[in-house]
C-alpha cells in the first residue's frame, strides 16, 4: 500500500497524539523524523520473506542520561516505504506505525 508523504505524516501525528499521557510525558528533547527509504532488508524473517526496519532510535536510554542536560536531541526515524511494504491497508499502516515493528 502507498500513500502520500503528507497523508503518512498525518497518520504518524495521529498515532503520537493517541499515545497515553504517561508516554508523552517522556518525550523530552526528541526529534521525530520521517524518511522515505528505510534500511534495505538484508535478512529473512521467520516466514522466509524480507525483514524490514520500520524505525530506528538514535540516542541514550532514559536510564543512562544525566541530569546535566543533553546537547543534542534523541531521534526517532520512521521509515515510510518499509511501513507501507508490510501494511495491507490504512488500518494496518496505523498499527505498524504504533508498534514500530513488522508483523
Amino acid at each position: 500500500m502507498e500513500i502520500s508523504i503528507e497523508e503518512f505524516e498525518k497518520e504518524v501525528l495521529k498515532v503520537l497524539e493517541d499515545l497515553p499521557q504517561k508516554f508523552k510525558d517522556k518525550f523530552e528533547n526528541i526529534d521525530f523524523l520521517i524518511e522515505e527509504e528505510g534500511i534495505s532488508p538484508m535478512i529473512k524473517g521467520k516466514s522466509g520473506g524480507p525483514r524490514y526496519t520500520l524505525g530506528l532510535y538514535h540516542g541514550l536510554p532514559m536510564t543512562s542520561k544525566t541530569h546535566r542536560g543533553q546537547l543534542f536531541p534523541d531521534r526517532i526515524i520512521i521509515y515510510k516505504k518499509s511501513i507501507e511494504a508490510v501494511s495491507r491497508d490504512i488500518k494496518s499502516l496505523k498499527k505498524n506505525i504504533k508498534k514500530g515493528r513488522a508483523p
